[in-house]
């Protein structure tokens, strides 16, 4: 197989999988908050109490639009931001009450999402998709 061959491919597959997973709407799985959003609030979810520049490592967003983002989840009561007791430049992160609760939905329908892309297929081929899953993250990220 040529390269060109190759990289229209993965760009096939990345444009079907995009679309049946629902990143074209405007709102992450009808809720009302942006794929970014989501993104970070699973991330601060997952470290529990962070700070913006932990929260960029894994998305390297612009700061500016990260910012921005944040102080609109904390505006809407989802994250909470104190200063650091061992740094005072530093802010932590972390996510309120509703914050864990409407981080739990999106993670809920996004799984829910994904089961029903997959339910067509029988155990051994959802198997067989995730094992192919898993071999592309070792080959892309050495995951």
């Amino acid at each position: 197989m040529k390269e060109i061959e190759i990289i229209h491919s993965i760009r096939k597959f990345n444009r079907n999988y995009v679309r049946s997973i629902g990143l074209l709407e405007k709102s992450f799985l009808n809720t009302g908050y942006s794929l970014t959003e989501s993104h970070i609030l699973y991330i601060v979810k997952e470290q529990g109490k962070t700070t913006a520049t932990e929260i960029n490592k894994v998305l390297n967003l612009d700061e500016g639009y990260l910012s921005r983002i944040i102080k609109k989840l904390i505006s809407n009561s989802i994250l909470t931001k104190e200063k650091s007791k061992d740094d005072k430049r530093v802010f932590k992160i972390s996510l309120t009450e509703k914050g864990i609760k409407e981080q739990q939905k999106l993670d809920d329908l996004s799984s829910d999402s994904v089961a029903g892309i997959i339910s067509h297929l029988s155990l051994p081929e959802q198997e067989e998709l995730a094992h192919s899953f898993n071999k592309i993250m070792g080959l892309l990220y050495g995951e």
